[in-house]
């Protein structure tokens, strides 16, 4: 819909032109600027309409702009148009309005006025001089509307939108204090090893989790990818992170594929209540996920997966071990699923790769295509031998999003973490 000044300067600034009767008395002039107001109302209602001569003098106001400001017409006939001035305006203001007005040039801004008992209101005001016979102007005639409640309701929504972001960083705060978001969080129990996340929204859907099993054998590596994004996929990242801890944690289970089954049984316990059970209707959020569980040496890595894979690269030849086509919850909610899980004995200097469908997915370059797989897998070969993981981090970030992503916005949350075995 045009703005007011795109819908009315130009056609009735000509009108006024043509038809205004700059020559006759003043109630002779009242019909036509009833005309004007009657035909513009069919086409904006709640126009307000002013009059004045070259001192500010009240000539012609309509009813809406009395009742604006809490008056009757008759009481404001006569009286100086500064009558409703107030000083919540910028300094300079009305020195601005009357040098434009007075050199017979439309003038339109916003104007905070005052009502009959101060209260403040905003209208939308444009002024158009009324030239005279000697081209001079004649009268000033004011067309506004009361924006009052249309400003109310933006600051409502911009203290709503201040609001909702100030929780979402707080909940990402809360993200951050529980996930290895930093690279000295993993490094607690992988020395040489990296971490690159990039939240599409303030809190992501993405998580790693690490953990060391109760008895202190086994050390346990997860990069997940929640259904998502942003406040929902925030939320599932919290229960995807609590089932993992209660599965191996409390309940001591250790393998990684009988692990994955309990996760997807304990999604089951949150979202398959009675009700969705009697519809027949199941929440089909879920998570794909990679989990590995190392050795206390580091000589061997058991893993399963849920629609991500496990990538290792050994003497320069990149080895993808893919897992189960199916997610942690999804669609498969209502039934039990199970796991294949992979056994590798690892070498030194082998260096593991796990990563979310953000990294690939990512748009980018010359042409914003996809990073995709192939060009995941040549920029790893390029970097891997990289003995410093912190080197080889700031190698892919500069590939990945400074040269790829550049200044587009990201597609999805985007999570990568490289491990180098060490003898």
């Amino acid at each position: 819909m045009a703005t007011p000044s795109e819908s009315i300067i130009t056609p009735l600034w000509k009108q006024v032109q043509e038809f205004y009767p700059h020559l006759l008395p003043l109630p002779e002039q009242l019909p036509l600027i009833e005309a004007v107001e009657s035909f513009y109302q069919d086409y904006h209602p709640g126009l307000l309409l002013v009059e004045t001569d070259l001192q500010g003098s009240i000539t012609y106001v309509n009813e809406p702009f009395a009742q604006a400001g809490g008056y009757t017409p008759a009481e404001l006939l006569g009286q100086n148009i500064n009558l409703l001035r107030s000083d919540a305006n910028p300094e300079g203001y009305f020195r601005d309005l009357w040098n434009t007005i007075t050199r017979g040039r439309p003038w339109r801004g916003k104007i905070k006025n005052r009502t009959k008992d101060y209260e403040l209101y905003q209208i939308d005001l444009l002024i158009l001089p009324i030239p005279g016979p000697d081209g001079t102007p004649y009268r000033y005639l004011g067309l506004a509307y009361d924006i009052t409640q249309h400003l109310q309701a933006e600051r409502a929504l911009e203290q709503l939108r201040t609001d909702l972001e100030d929780s979402l960083r707080y909940a990402r705060r809360i993200q951050r204090a529980i996930f290895p978001t930093k690279v000295n969080a993993l490094q607690k129990y992988f020395p040489e090893s990296f971490l690159l996340a990039n939240g599409r929204d303030i809190v992501s859907g993405d998580f790693c989790w690490t953990a060391r099993s109760p008895m202190g054998n086994r050390t346990f590596l997860a990069v997940a990818d929640c259904t998502g994004h942003g406040i929902p996929g925030g939320l599932l990242t919290m229960i995807g992170y609590n089932l993992l801890n209660q599965i191996v944690l409390y309940r001591g289970i250790s393998v990684p594929h009988q692990i994955l089954a309990e996760l997807h049984k304990g999604l089951r316990e949150y979202f398959l209540q009675e009700e969705a059970e009697e519809t027949g209707r199941f929440v089909k959020d879920g998570m794909e996920i990679i989990l590995c569980s190392f050795d206390y040496s580091m000589e061997e890595v058991q893993f399963a997966g849920a629609n991500r894979p496990f990538w290792l690269i050994r003497e320069g030849e990149l080895l993808e071990y893919k897992t189960d086509k199916q997610p942690i919850g999804g669609e498969n909610l209502a039934e039990d699923v199970e796991f294949q899980i992979f056994t590798l004995e690892l070498q030194p200097e082998d260096r593991i790769y796990l990563f979310t469908d953000g990294i690939v997915d990512q748009f980018g370059g010359p042409q914003e295509k996809r990073f995709g797989t192939p060009r995941l897998r040549q920029t790893l070969l390029e970097i891997w031998s990289e003995p410093s993981m912190a080197k080889q981090r700031a190698l892919f970030n500069n590939r990945w999003k400074r040269e790829w992503m550049g200044d587009l916005s990201p597609t999805d949350d985007a999570t990568l973490v490289g491990i180098r075995i060490l003898e």
